[in-house]
């Protein structure tokens, strides 16, 4: 479901691999069996498994309609609504739901499922994680690789952040830090990105932060301000559908890269793991790392329950996620892990 930049390597990955795919956007688009129009259009019952890759705001209502015809559904989607509140609908039609099934979240919720099986007494999550351009590139130092209007959102929800064992709502371009990476210094800005976290996990402290090319947040925040990412109509206008046709012409030749940092922290024990995905052939490094995220979770979701599965649950699991990071190396994601442990002499 959804032919855009994500949706359309789903598709043909699983193509390629001798799967019969048939692909469903209301646009169309350039997927193997293309079918123009909505979930409406196509017989969804005769799917054996279904895989989401719609802008947020259409999201939901599409996985709802899968989930109850009882089809299994991974989803890359970033809805504005509470994923887990499918779970109910999924249970009682038989079907298996993993939502949030990207790279971030997605991947970032099953490292952090392998960080809480690993470390007693966790105390502390941080995750940062940015799609950015080898190098910066036109007004905003970014190139869009994934939907503009799911990019803005990342601007203007407030982020939900977890401090002392409480739930906070900070500004999502708010307490900006400069980051070490590999790729160089980066700033990094709070996102809503713990998503299911925030309802699975029980650790007292925990954040998202995206990394964007020092000189982003600025020129973002800017746009923001200025009422630019409203959806309120002004004159007949919504700033926010121009500002969004605008960025989606941000999209520059040029290679990107996704670069992921998963730490936990206990007061004996640090743990971090690192991914860094490049671009291969046609395909964006954003495009592999999400989609190939998505494709890997085709070996685990058939062995979970009816209902809904976040993430970080399949990370949890010493026989699913195994599974999962095999795929994942075997299509060139491979993810880096660094233990330092601390004693008292």
């Amino acid at each position: 479901m959804g032919c855009g930049n994500i949706g359309r390597f789903i598709a043909r990955h699983l193509h390629e691999r001798g799967h019969e795919v048939v692909s469903v956007d209301v646009r169309g688009g350039d997927c193997p069996g293309m079918v123009k129009g909505d979930v409406e259009s196509v017989d969804v019952k005769s799917a054996d498994l279904a895989v989401g890759a719609l802008p947020g705001p259409a999201a939901y209502k599409a996985a709802e309609r899968v989930l109850e015809r009882g089809v299994d559904l991974i989803d890359v989607s970033y809805m504005p609504e509470d994923a887990l509140s499918l779970h109910d609908v999924a249970k009682r039609s038989g079907a298996r739901y993993i939502p949030d099934a990207g790279v971030a979240p997605g991947l970032s919720n099953m490292l952090v499922g392998r960080l809480i099986s690993e470390i007693p007494r966790l105390e502390e999550i941080k995750i940062y994680v940015g799609g950015v351009p080898r190098t910066p590139v036109g007004p905003l130092g970014y190139s869009i690789t994934w939907s503009p209007y799911d990019l803005i959102e990342e601007y203007t929800r407030p982020a939900r952040i977890v401090r002392r064992g409480r739930v906070e709502s900070v500004d999502p371009l708010s307490d900006v830090e400069l980051v070490d990476t590999p790729l160089g210094k980066m700033e990094a800005f709070y996102t809503d990105g713990l998503r299911t976290l925030l309802k699975t996990s029980k650790v007292p402290n925990m954040f998202e932060k995206t990394l964007r090319w020092p000189g982003h947040v600025e020129r973002v925040r800017l746009l923001r301000d200025l009422g630019l990412m409203s959806d309120e109509a002004v004159e007949g206008v919504r700033p926010r559908q121009v500002l969004a046709a605008l960025l989606s012409r941000l999209r520059f030749q040029v290679p990107d890269v996704v670069y992921m940092k998963v730490a936990g922290e206990s007061p004996d024990e640090r743990i971090t793991y690192e991914v860094v995905v490049e671009p291969s052939g046609e395909w964006s490094a954003m495009q592999r790392a999400t989609g190939l995220t998505a494709a890997s979770l085709i070996t685990a979701i058939k062995d979970l329950d009816p209902g809904a599965t976040p993430p970080e649950a399949i990370g949890l699991s010493n026989k699913l996620m195994p599974r999962v990071l095999a795929y994942l190396k075997q299509n060139g994601i491979g993810i880096n892990v660094e233990k330092v442990t601390r004693s008292v002499l």
